[in-house]
């Protein structure tokens, strides 16, 4: 079950809960009924409350108690920033990162279990268990406020309310047409792949199908040597199930023997959780190693197919605005990298994209003569410069752009952005010597960041980590690199692959601080995707002065990037999808 179709299950109670008031007092522990009677005595309009984990909490706050504090922290995602998000944060896991004694709440003894079936041995233990692990948050909670950076909290309580206080609704209708086409759409994509079982049973063949549609299988370390990274949860088969070509997409899923498309599901997981009430939005705060959110409890909220957007309604009473943060990497690469030419074009409100297009042609290109030139040199522009070779580029623009390329006109691509990117190149060599000076080395200052302690602090105090760093020397291969230790094991790390780290975090300080501002203004935000937001506007007459100042924040220019022109492009509408 997810977290919400648990928590709003007919069949769920909470037995009660233990709570601190206050660092000098001891933890306490309240039954249900308890809990009602004292709750309904507090003003939560001044009160802020502590978890670990703090959707499941805030939540049954929420939805059980009609409980709605001002203010919620979260050590959970705190030890996500803080100790790295290859890690297990749980309270367990981040209680043994401190030295601090295993949790004693005996779930064994209660599991499956009402509080009414408990006897008062039982019910003691857990209410000790209960209190002892609330001491244990707040200890926490002071260990890793010592280095969190203030500003962070506020984010934080954002993204756990887009869940705790669920809004949205949806159009079932919309979401039932979109399974039915999904499902018709897929049965008429397999019997068009032409491929026989063993050509999807034998890993060898299955790779020659992916080159015959222009990409390279990706591999990785097996027992005896490299294998293909073929498996259901290896993130190159995850790529290409959610791939815009409905062929490479369909490959993967008979290779896999999806029985129903991540598009399917993800409608089905919407359309059950409407069912049960307004839609909460979870995101993991830090989840990204760029301290950027990801999406979590089965709905990738930042990654909606566009069709499922459309059933996506906001409460009764507001538009549906979303706000995007317009090239805000591209603009936050070049002016970091000194790429002052490309910087001024945007700035002066220029077509940034038809410099590439040109060096690659060899004509000035505009947008209006040479529509599928400029269009290849936006994807380019945006896509290329995290040091992309000519497989990416050829692969980038015919997933995005539906532009077929020969390999020879992908090297011009590449070729073009580097020659019309110097700075942005030479960047890519800076964060090379970069990585060795993360992996050990004196503190040094990198643009708007600091390299220390084998971490990359952002302007606002938080940073990525990198302390898992190892130099890895492949003698089978003779090859030797750096690399990251990660969730799902060590992935490569090299100069253009740190800029984009950097730059994506960079982006997450702009947006998560401009966030901050249009929330202190009153506007509630119910969603991000990266570099955009789901804002609320009220219906009110006044859409036009919400759109204007909520524009103003998003271009609004940080002091720690002097001179950098960003720019802000909003959507009003009935509902979020286009």
């Amino acid at each position: 079950m997810t977290t919400e179709s648990y928590l709003r299950d007919p069949r769920f109670r909470a037995h009660g809960a233990a709570i601190k008031l206050g660092p000098e007092t001891p933890a306490i522990w309240y039954t249900h009924e308890q809990l009602v009677e004292g709750f309904s005595k507090v003003d939560w309009s001044q009160t802020a409350v502590l978890h670990h984990h703090a959707a499941f909490d805030a939540a049954i706050l929420s939805w059980h108690y009609n409980v709605h504090p001002r203010f919620i922290f979260d050590t959970l995602s705190m030890a996500r920033h803080n100790l790295g998000n290859h890690l297990g944060v749980s309270l367990d896991a981040v209680r043994k990162h401190f030295g601090i004694a295993p949790k004693i709440t005996p779930y064994h003894l209660f599991k499956g279990k009402r509080w009414e079936e408990m006897d008062e041995h039982t019910r003691h233990e857990l209410g000790a268990g209960a209190c002892d692990e609330v001491e244990s948050i707040w200890r926490i909670f002071q260990l890793l406020g010592k280095d969190f950076p203030a500003e962070e909290y506020d984010t934080i309580d954002t993204t756990i309310k887009m869940f705790s206080m669920p809004c949205l609704r949806a159009d079932a209708s919309i979401l039932a047409q979109v399974w039915e086409s999904e499902n018709t759409k897929k049965a008429n994509l397999m019997a068009s792949l032409g491929v026989d079982a063993s050509e999807l049973q034998s890993a060898d063949k299955f790779a020659e199908l992916l080159r015959a549609e222009g990409i390279e299988p990706e591999t990785k370390d097996g027992k005896n040597g490299q294998i293909y990274a073929f498996a259901r949860t290896d993130p190159f088969m995850t790529s290409l199930l959610e791939d815009e070509d409905e062929r490479i997409s369909g490959l993967a899923e008979a290779r896999l023997g999806v029985k129903s498309s991540f598009l399917q599901t993800r409608v089905e997981t919407l359309g059950w959780m409407a069912s049960r009430g307004p839609m909460p939005v979870y995101l993991h705060m830090y989840g990204a190693h760029t301290t950027r959110w990801s999406g979590g409890d089965g709905v990738n909220w930042q990654n909606n197919n566009a069709a499922v957007e459309k059933a996506i309604l906001p409460p009764e009473g507001f538009h549906a605005y979303e706000i995007d943060a317009s090239q805000i990497e591209c603009r936050l690469l070049n002016h970091v990298a000194g790429q002052e030419d490309k910087v001024d074009e945007f700035r002066r409100g220029l077509d940034p994209y038809i410099g590439v297009a040109s060096a690659f042609a060899g004509f000035p290109v505009n947008k209006d003569d040479h529509p599928e030139l400029r269009q290849a040199g936006k994807v380019v522009e945006l896509q290329a410069g995290y040091g992309s070779g000519d497989a990416k580029i050829k692969q980038t623009l015919r997933v995005k752009a539906g532009i077929r390329i020969t390999d020879d006109e992908a090297y011009r691509y590449k070729m073009a952005y580097r020659d019309t990117h110097p700075f942005v190149v030479e960047l890519w060599g800076t964060a090379g010597r970069m990585i060795s000076r993360l992996a050990g080395g004196p503190p040094v200052d990198w643009g708007p960041t600091q390299v220390r302690d084998g971490r990359l602090y952002l302007p606002n105090g938080t940073w990525i980590d990198y302390t898992t760093l190892d130099y890895y020397r492949d003698d089978e291969h003779d090859d030797s690199y750096w690399r990251l230790k990660t969730r799902r094991g060590w992935a490569k790390i090299y100069g253009a692959k740190l800029v984009e780290n950097l730059i994506q975090a960079l982006a997450r300080v702009v947006i998560s601080q401009a966030m901050a501002r249009i929330k202190k203004s009153g506007y509630r935000i119910i969603n991000c995707k990266h570099d955009s937001m789901w804002i609320l506007i009220p219906r009110d007459g006044r859409e036009k002065e919400h759109i204007r100042y909520i524009e103003s924040e998003m271009r609004k220019t940080p002091e720690w990037l002097p001179g950098i022109p960003l720019d802000a492009e909003g959507r009003l509408a009935d509902r979020y999808g286009k």
